[in-house]
């Protein structure tokens, strides 16, 4: 659910391309079956946003969705470093 009403303490993630930078897009081979996949890996993640990831007690999972805002933060500044060079 993405209602305001549903929600407190709502904060806009700072410095959303220095969190970006730790995380790596990665393809790999799923090791039950060996189908190739793409993703990223769960403890990158929980070192810089611990609040999306969810330990299943074999594994951690990830919540992709949670992924959604830090992107759009992260595009907004980078459309903002781009007008300032547009600028000079």
């Amino acid at each position: 659910a993405s209602d305001i009403n549903l929600k407190e303490n709502v904060e806009l993630i700072e410095a959303p391309l220095d969190i970006i930078s730790k995380l790596r897009g990665v393809t790999f081979d799923w090791k039950k079956d060996g189908l190739k996949s793409a993703g990223i890996i769960a403890q990158d993640v929980q070192a810089v946003m611990p609040e999306l990831i969810k330990d299943a007690g074999t594994h951690l999972t990830v919540n992709y969705n949670g992924l959604v805002g830090l992107l759009v933060e992260a595009v907004k500044d980078l459309q903002y470093e781009i007008k300032q060079l547009k600028n000079q």
